[in-house]
């Protein structure tokens, strides 16, 4: 016991733990033994005490550790020790001048002398009860270090799964911030994709009520300059889908087209340019009426003629002429109460001996009275007399007369009609095409061959 207290000593003298290494106890004694050494504190009485107590305890621990040789002085102590490790020159007499005083402090003379002369502690053998006390000593370190690095490793693991756990919170939030994000971006987007359809919208149905207002007006140049300039559709009425909002004053037939409107007022020069430019001769209005039946029925012979003579009557051209089951084509021609007109339906066969006898009963009625009271007498007779030179009618005996009944004769032949009644033409200015087509029409319809639709008969 006295021994280990001395080995425990000396590690506290030279500023170490116990179980150091020898390389740890020979560094330790050179720095300790060159602050401490006379030379170094000639002022301080107790250095030599203190100088004799370093070297002692480093002689302990050499011979503790196994490596006596190596302090008692082999001839290489000085180049193992002394000037590979010191740099300066003034360490290494320091440190010569230290060996020297050490070894005539202890009486030795020579390294052999020392060697001869040295005595080894007797080492005290360890009882049954000390090993067992070690033993389960060194087994409860053991099993406490287990336990420490068990703690420590579920320490870890745990801390590793908040570190993890937390790197998922911040990744889903890094997520659900950008689908915020995204789906914001998304929605102005949506936003400014549908307020900027809404400004083209509000700009071309603008635009488009300018240019219906300039065809009721009788402006053409105006209808011409917006549709052409201005790309407004000819087709279509004046109001486009989604864009009632936008009008100021909604149109009385929201589905009268710019052709029924220059139609309407006969204007066929605008009638022939819209056809040229994009305008549906079939579009209907709410009566469904095409453009021509409001030509025929307003008495608009230029621009029947128009009709007839770039969109002949025919299969391709049904569309234009077939008219609603309340009406024929010779019903609205006798309503207008123009002879050219009639004349234009029976001449190019688009009535039938049902149409007749209705329009035949129409223009002698009392209606039909008050009709031709109201109208050009001359026009009227002329209407009377083609109805019953076609539908083979006897012309009443006076005009204050009860009319006679259809008696059903066998009509002239349409050579003989066309004998009979010549178109006044008023006077050579009654419109004759060019020759060809426009519009949806081209090229449709021609000649006398084309068999003619269910409704034109």
């Amino acid at each position: 016991m006295h021994l280990k207290s001395g080995i425990t000593e000396a590690y506290s003298v030279l500023g170490l733990e116990q179980g150091a290494t020898l390389e740890s106890v020979k560094s330790a004694y050179k720095q300790i033994a060159l602050h401490t050494h006379p030379d170094k504190n000639p002022d301080n009485p107790s250095a030599t005490q203190e100088f004799q107590k370093v070297s002692e305890a480093y002689r302990i621990l050499l011979k503790h550790l196994g490596r006596n040789d190596d302090y008692e002085g082999s001839d290489s102590e000085y180049e193992d020790y002394g000037y590979d490790y010191y740099d300066e020159e003034d360490d290494f007499m320091d440190y010569i001048y230290m060996k020297l005083f050490e070894k005539m402090m202890r009486g030795e003379a020579h390294a052999f002398y020392a060697r001869a002369h040295r005595t080894r502690p007797e080492v005290q053998e360890e009882s049954p009860e000390h090993y067992q006390v070690r033993i389960q000593r060194a087994l409860e370190e053991q099993r406490a270090g287990e336990e420490r690095r068990e703690k420590e490793a579920a320490a870890r693991k745990a801390r590793q799964e908040r570190v993890r756990e937390e790197e998922r919170r911040e990744a889903e939030e890094r997520q659900r911030i950008k689908q915020m994000n995204k789906k914001a971006e998304a929605k102005f987007q949506r936003q400014k994709g549908e307020e900027t359809i809404r400004l083209r919208q509000k700009s071309s149905q603008v635009a488009r009520s300018v240019v219906f207002a300039a065809a009721r007006a009788g402006d053409a140049k105006a209808v011409e300059v917006g549709v052409w300039e201005n790309n407004v559709d000819a087709a279509g009425g004046e109001v486009k889908e989604g864009c009632l909002e936008f009008v100021q004053a909604q149109p009385a037939d929201p589905r009268e087209t710019l052709l029924h409107i220059a139609a309407r007022r006969g204007d066929h020069h605008l009638v022939e340019w819209l056809d040229g430019h994009g305008a549906e001769l079939e579009e209907k209005d709410s009566a469904g009426f095409t453009a021509f039946h409001v030509a025929l029925q307003r008495g608009r012979i230029p621009v029947v003629a128009y009709f007839f003579e770039e969109h002949a009557p025919g299969e391709d051209t049904s569309d234009i002429y077939d008219t609603p089951p309340s009406t024929s084509l010779l019903s609205l021609a006798v309503d207008a109460v123009e002879p050219e007109l009639v004349w234009m339906i029976l001449d190019k066969k688009l009535a039938d001996q049902d149409d007749l006898d209705a329009a035949w009963a129409r223009i002698t009625s009392s209606e039909g009275s008050r009709t031709k009271a109201a109208a050009d007498t001359e026009k009227a007779n002329d209407v009377m007399r083609l109805l019953a030179r076609y539908g083979g009618f006897a012309m009443p005996p006076t005009s204050d007369a009860t009319p006679a009944k259809p008696s059903h004769q066998a009509p002239p032949t349409t050579h003989t009609a066309h004998q009979e009644y010549k178109p006044p033409h008023q006077n050579g200015n009654v419109f004759r095409g060019r020759g060809r087509g426009r519009g949806r029409g081209r090229g449709r319809g021609r000649g006398s061959a084309a068999a003619p639709s269910p409704a034109t008969r």
